[in-house]
């Protein structure tokens, strides 16, 4: 890669990424209703939220969105009204359904970004407080190293139970992190991943198990506390809690 001191005189290329937002899952510990990314969250839908920060963030071009296919067509309205009521899809380029597992979705989503895109960011539609810092500085971290993955240390005390009803030892939390999203990589890179992991059927919890396996480390980015994932009713409460102090803290 050229640093912007080569003898050219030419500008370095402008990093350009693409979201790929994963929304297939069936939103089982919500309790019923609508899925988790059409669920209402402080007067916007869920995946408005997470969109918006995307939208905002200056590298990324382009949004895929792998939805569950029962949604698609809510989607698709919302992007056809982008430019008045749903400002948020204004970046949204491709609506795709999603595959059984997780790896399956963001297979499918990876391939619907253009190829001229340098990285792509894989994140959870249910994380929708993530901040354009930190999307920035994902994508810099993975254009530079080759992927990075968003997390915060472990600061609870954690126990083992093999039973559940008894703690059995506890664990050194001084190496732990907890991993959020997003987690980047540069476009080539993950493709090539996974369809490694297709062939060899290799389906890891989150996308950065796939560079752990067949690259090695995956490089740390400081995540937020706030950059919560709603999975449960509380989830959502506190979200709209942190929300309202975000706008108060606005004014």
């Amino acid at each position: 890669m050229r640093s912007p001191s080569d003898d050219t005189g030419a500008e370095p290329k402008a990093l350009s990424a693409a979201a790929v937002i994963v929304a297939a899952g069936d939103s089982t510990r919500m309790g019923g209703g609508a899925r988790k990314p059409l669920l209402v969250l402080a007067g916007s839908t869920l995946i408005e939220h997470t969109l918006a920060a995307f939208d905002q963030a200056p590298s990324v071009s382009e949004i895929v969105i792998v939805g569950h296919a029962a949604d698609l067509e809510v989607y698709a309205q919302m992007a056809r009204d982008a430019h008045s009521k749903h400002p948020a899809f204004r970046k949204v380029r491709a609506l795709v359904p999603g595959g059984k597992r997780r790896t399956h979705s963001v297979r499918l989503g990876a391939r619907g970004v253009s190829p001229e895109i340098d990285v792509i960011l894989v994140h959870d539609a249910a994380r929708p407080l993530v901040s354009v810092e930190v999307i920035e500085q994902a994508a810099r971290v993975a254009a530079r190293e080759g992927a990075s993955v968003v997390a915060v240390p472990v600061h609870d005390t954690l126990k083992t139970s093999a039973s559940g009803t008894h703690a059995e030892r506890t664990i050194d939390r001084s190496v732990l992190w907890a991993a959020q999203t997003p987690q980047a990589f540069r476009r080539v890179l993950l493709l090539e991943l996974l369809s490694r992991a297709e062939a060899e059927e290799f389906e890891p919890t989150d996308d950065c198990g796939l560079h752990e396996r067949y690259v090695g480390p995956v490089p740390i980015v400081a995540g937020d506390p706030t950059n919560l994932k709603i999975t449960t009713p509380a989830d959502l409460a506190m979200a709209e809690a942190l929300l309202a102090r975000r706008a108060k803290e606005q004014r």
